[in-house]
């Protein structure tokens, strides 16, 4: 079955939401930028969806699945 995963990641200083041809905003906090992708997850058309989210070090943790 298709999966989506979408990312939260720090870009030239702003928080931004990536996936597979994916990349938009420039979030002022990692917690804003995490919110959108969950909106953004909850409009997957009822797809799987993986979140990966980096944190203030730049790793990576472990992807959640949210649907």
């Amino acid at each position: 079955m298709t999966e989506v995963d979408y990312g939260v990641v720090r870009h030239n200083g702003a928080w931004s939401i990536i996936g597979k041809g994916l990349h938009f905003g420039a979030y002022k906090s990692r917690s804003s930028a995490e919110r959108a992708a969950r909106r953004l997850a909850g409009q997957s058309s009822g797809l799987p969806v993986r979140l990966h989210v980096q944190d203030e070090s730049g790793e990576l943790k472990p992807p959640e699945r949210l649907s």
